[in-house]
């Protein structure tokens, strides 16, 4: 938001298009690697959450390897934020 805000700024004054074509570049770049962190992380956040509400026992097997299998698909999208650089 801050940097749209100084992106906005910058218009008002003087620079070479280049700089402001540059610096709206980079504005997108961090404002759609802030989109994918988001979006990336949401799924984690949210399985983590339930599963802090959940009472489990080990007894219901199924329901404990359903658990599992999207606690790996949630750690695997929440570590394509390294990836996405």
């Amino acid at each position: 938001v801050l940097a749209y805000r100084n992106v906005r700024h910058l218009i008002r004054r003087q620079i070479p298009i280049v700089r402001r074509k540059l610096d709206r570049q980079l504005t997108a770049m961090i404002f759609v690697r802030v989109i994918f962190f988001i979006i990336l992380l949401l799924p984690y956040t949210i399985f983590r959450i339930y599963i802090l509400n959940l009472n489990i026992s080990l007894v219901d097997t199924v329901h404990y390897a359903i658990l599992q299998l999207t606690s790996a698909i949630t750690v695997s999208l929440m570590l394509g934020n390294h990836s996405v650089r």
